[in-house]
């Protein structure tokens, strides 16, 4: 437990101090010029602490005994996690210099999400078909912070970003390895960085591992005393109850799946008595802790009926290889674009052999039948609410189905590499000393991943840098410079680009 406590300190701390150094890189962010020399300096930082890491882990694994190693593997690729999403939420810094909005400046869905949150924090009862926790977390910041609630997602937004690769990477470590945790379950999360609503996707993110551990923990129940099983319950319970209030959606597809993966693979001839208590202890304190939202989707009017057609419900429901959420549709002229194979790309061919990779290797593995069960849940959800938008004329959310489905093959495909390189390994026997360790120094092995990770990073935030186009991810910073505070005052750059100040001064921030 000490050891996780330390890469969570390391990786989170990590992320928030990237975040910190990169505030005070001063440029205009809606000139293209400012733009490009803020990522630069972001790039140029990122390095700066990535050759230091790297430099670090040689040094440590040549002058360390081999039995210390695996700690500063350890903090090493916790760091790496927290870089990750560090630089994204710099760049997110950057995009809204001087201005105090938040992306999209409170418009959108967060007008109604600002609505209830001062409902509910002036004592008025609000709709409890919505995930609440992200009307807590907005109030108690506000409050904290003396400041009104739009201002205060700002704050949340960009640490909600920094937050993603620590997120991904710790609870990917409730089931993998240091290395196998950031190599793949980081890397796999790079496509869900939403900045502008970053909690329903961090809910993603962190979900699926849990759900593979509560697998996991079910197929072993045979080898728990009662005490042990109710205590493993109550813990599955409470863990998956929290990520029930933050967002609630992966759940519905999710769900069924893994109740057909629990029923198949708990060993019910052994342990039947320890698999109810485990069972009985998760469904009780996932209903106590969610209850405050549950009652609401059971209640005759809980569900949606969500009429929101947009450029994603046009798409042709079998592809998945790309997540662009449901705004805005800055996707160019053809989309889905055109494959190479029967109108299937490259990259949905990849994940199509990630997956057989990983079912030839591992089929009986619970983080392959959990992934694979969470997968085919989204998927006939997906294709059985599709069929039915023409009848019922809703969309229901299925195409958010397209970033469970991702995900889950993204792990897989990494997984199965990973299993493939390690059966190659132990056949030619390209081991260290060790027999587990490869020969070249960790930290080295890592700087492909490195630059994957500062080049994806830098990709994301070139997207959401102001745009004045309103079907472009920019645009929801550029509305952040161009609307004015709650006080009437503009922000530094925006009077220049369009903000019409409402107060009788103009100060720039």
């Amino acid at each position: 437990m000490a050891g996780i406590g330390i890469e969570a300190l390391v990786s989170i701390g990590t992320a928030f101090g990237f975040l910190a150094w990169s505030k005070d890189i001063d440029v205009d962010p809606l000139d293209r010029k400012g733009q490009v020399s803020g990522l630069a300096a972001l790039q140029l930082r990122f390095a700066v602490l990535a050759g230091v890491l790297v430099v670090a882990m040689v040094l440590t694994h040549r002058l360390l005994a081999p039995a210390h190693r695996p700690y500063i593997v350890r903090a090493g690729c916790a760091a790496i996690a927290g870089l990750a999403t560090g630089l994204v939420a710099g760049g997110i810094a950057v995009a809204l210099r001087g201005t105090q909005l938040p992306l999209w400046a409170g418009g959108g869905d967060y007008q109604w999400i600002l609505e209830w949150t001062a409902a509910l924090w002036s004592g008025q009862e609000i709709s409890d078909h919505y995930p609440p926790a992200v009307f807590w977390m907005i109030g108690a910041w506000a409050r904290l912070t003396d400041q009104p609630h739009v201002l205060a997602l700002k704050d949340l937004q960009l640490a909600g970003t920094a937050l993603f690769g620590p997120a991904a990477y710790l609870a990917w470590r409730l089931v993998l390895r240091p290395l196998w945790a950031v190599a793949v379950g980081v890397l796999a999360m790079l496509p869900m960085i939403e900045p502008v609503k970053p909690y329903p996707q961090i809910t993603l993110v962190m979900l699926i591992p849990v759900l593979v551990k509560f697998l996991s923990t079910v197929r072993r129940a045979d080898r728990m005393t009662a005490r042990r099983a109710l205590l493993a319950g109550t813990l599955a319970g409470v863990g998956l109850g929290l990520l029930f209030l933050l967002y609630s959606g992966w759940f519905v597809w999710c769900a069924g799946g893994m109740l057909v993966a629990v029923a198949l693979t708990a060993p019910w001839r052994t342990g039947w008595r320890s698999v109810l208590l485990l069972g009985g202890a998760t469904v009780v304190s996932f209903v106590l802790v969610g209850w405050v939202h549950l009652r609401g989707l059971l209640a005759p009017t809980g569900g949606t009926s969500d009429d929101y057609f947009y450029f994603d419900t046009d798409t042709e429901p079998a592809y998945i290889a790309m997540w662009r959420n449901d705004r805005p549709a800055d996707v160019g002229p053809v989309w889905p674009p055109v494959g190479e194979l029967g109108g299937v790309g490259l990259f949905t061919l990849l994940l199509a052999g990630g997956l057989g990779l990983a079912l030839a290797l591992a089929w009986r593995r619970s983080i392959v039948i959990a992934l694979g069960a969470c997968a085919a849940s989204a998927w006939f959800l997906r294709m059985w609410l599709a069929s039915e938008q023409w009848e019922t004329q809703t969309v229901r959310l299925y195409p958010r189905t397209t970033a469970v489905v991702l995900y889950c093959l993204l792990i897989l495909t990494g997984f199965g590499v990973l299993l493939a390189v390690q059966r190659w390994r132990d056949r030619t026997g390209a081991t260290g000393p060790a027999g587990r360790e490869p020969t070249a120094p960790v930290g080295l092995l890592l700087v492909p991943l490195l630059f994957v990770l500062a080049s994806a990073g830098s990709a994301t935030v070139d997207r959401y840098l102001p745009d004045e186009r309103t079907n472009h991810a920019g645009y929801f910073a550029w509305i952040a410079h161009t609307t004015p505070y709650p006080d009437g005052r503009c922000s530094r750059w925006g009077v220049a680009h369009g903000c019409q100040p409402t107060a009788d001064r103009v100060p720039a921030d």
